[in-house]
């Protein structure tokens, strides 16, 4: 089976903005789990690397935090389409190379996305249109 990491939905803050202060968050936080992790990578002591793990997992959920609040702000409401689609980049790059871990889970029929289909300017469509099938009657 292939590894994941289960994580679920996330709560969003109230009255999130697109605005930069949200998406400067995301580095923030990112900065942190940097951090976080440099003291656990060098934590010796068991006891001590069990408390910096603990605090490497609270910083790595703020970023996911701050993630989700900007995801949020901008509109979208479901990940999971995106994130099949980043799974999907990094098969083709061999990144990933173990089967998909929950199969049955969710399906790309089951997520929302927005489909935008470009629809040509009418200017003088109704020629091309009759000259291509033949004209209308």
């Amino acid at each position: 089976m292939q590894d994941c990491v289960i994580m679920g939905s996330v709560a969003t803050f109230d009255a999130v903005m697109p605005d930069k202060a949200q998406a400067m968050k995301v580095l923030e936080e990112a900065s942190e789990v940097y951090n976080a992790w440099q003291a656990w990578y060098e934590c010796r002591d068991a006891e001590a690397k069990d408390w910096c793990g603990q605090a490497l997992m609270e910083e790595c959920a703020d970023v996911v935090q701050a993630t989700a609040n900007l995801v949020k702000a901008c509109g979208c409401d479901d990940m999971r389409l995106h994130l099949m689609d980043c799974e999907d980049r990094n098969r083709k790059r061999g990144r990933i190379t173990g089967s998909k871990p929950y199969p049955e889970a969710c399906g790309r029929e089951g997520c929302k996305r927005f489909v935008f289909v470009p629809i040509p300017r009418p200017y003088g469509m109704l020629g091309k249109i009759k000259a291509k099938i033949g004209g209308l009657k």
